[in-house]
């Protein structure tokens, strides 16, 4: 690692940087600022549902450890506060996922406390939601803490400021896309879109932030993408799992009782035992009119946008998308 190149008198490294950049650094640097800074502690404690109150007393009888060693194995970070709270957190980066971690550290929990969470943190949003009924599982992205650290009131912190940059700069925050778009034509499948603000496709990685769908030519409505739909929440799970999860559906509709109960109802028509990302969906703004794919042959048909075959997962940017609509207006015109 450089620390000082030739001829630069003012290279921006902090000391978070010699930790390097794997899993184990991230961990380290991460648990670091929880125990440095109460106020952080308290908005990553609320943000992954803790009903403790977490005031000072709180904090100051809470441990911090890392890389404790137990039977079932090595856990990355625990924070325990005794009877009162025990978390477990694992951290990934890059396309690492989580597999035996899900169920290895279960019997890790210390039994007499209230409250056990067990926390994956990964850098490929992993979305497959399981069930316990006494211990809590959250799944987070270092998107999420990194939104966490984006707060005015940490902009004078320099430990907080150093561990944003360490984590902006040397894992490379760019997996959250924008605009979601594929084809839509399976007639239940427009259903739950229309009427519940849900789709719904095989296990994905990555977070777009709106999905618009494709009408394919066969459907009544018209071929086209005709509305955007802001992005609520995603998990990937079984249909009869989901509801198990009903704080998280909460809050990914800002407390919207109605939207929850749409989400909930719109799950029940599909009774398969298979495992789906779900993607909940705002109500959709419609566009005042349809976009269409390129249908050119020449070379390089599709490039930012979408051809005659939507790949998986094909994202496009707000730019992308704006230029076509505006495009398309003006032709209209």
């Amino acid at each position: 690692m450089i620390i000082k190149p030739h001829e630069v008198n003012n290279y921006p490294i902090n000391s978070f940087f010699l930790l390097g950049f794997d899993e184990t650094g991230l961990s380290k640097a991460f648990s670091y600022c929880l125990s440095k800074n109460e106020l952080f502690f308290k908005h990553f404690l609320k943000y992954i549902g803790v009903t403790q109150k977490i005031d000072k007393s709180f904090f100051n009888n809470c441990g911090i450890e890392i890389e404790k060693v137990r039977d079932e194995g090595r856990t990355d970070i625990e924070i325990y506060c005794p009877t009162l709270l025990h978390i477990i957190i694992e951290c990934k980066v890059r396309n690492n996922t989580i597999n035996e971690q899900r169920t290895q550290y279960l019997d890790s929990f210390k039994h007499e406390v209230v409250e056990k969470i067990l926390c994956f943190i990964t850098d490929i949003n992993d979305y497959r939601f399981q069930f316990n009924e006494n211990i809590k599982i959250k799944n987070l992205n270092w998107n999420d803490i990194d939104i966490l650290l984006d707060n005015r009131k940490f902009e004078n912190n320099e430990t907080i400021v150093n561990f944003q940059n360490y984590l902006r700069k040397g894992y490379k925050l760019n997996n959250r896309k924008e605009i979601l778009v594929q084809d839509l034509s399976v007639d239940i499948e427009i259903e739950k879109f229309e009427k519940y603000n849900l789709y719904r496709r095989q296990k994905i990685f990555g977070s777009p932030l709106y999905f618009s769908p494709y009408y394919s030519k066969t459907t009544k409505n018209g071929e086209g993408i005709k509305t955007l739909s802001r992005i609520c929440g995603i998990i990937s799970a079984k249909p009869n799992e989901i509801s198990s999860f009903i704080d998280d559906l909460n809050l990914f509709s800002g407390g919207n009782k109605d939207l929850v109960n749409k989400w909930l109802t719109g799950l029940k028509l599909d009774t398969d035992d298979t495992v789906y990302t779900y993607f909940f969906l705002d109500d959709p703004l419609f566009l005042n009119t349809s976009l269409l794919k390129e249908t050119t042959k020449k070379k390089g048909q599709g490039k930012d946008w979408i051809a005659a075959m939507i790949p998986r997962n094909r994202c496009v940017s707000f730019l992308e998308f704006m230029k076509r609509l505006n495009d398309k207006i003006e032709i209209e015109k």
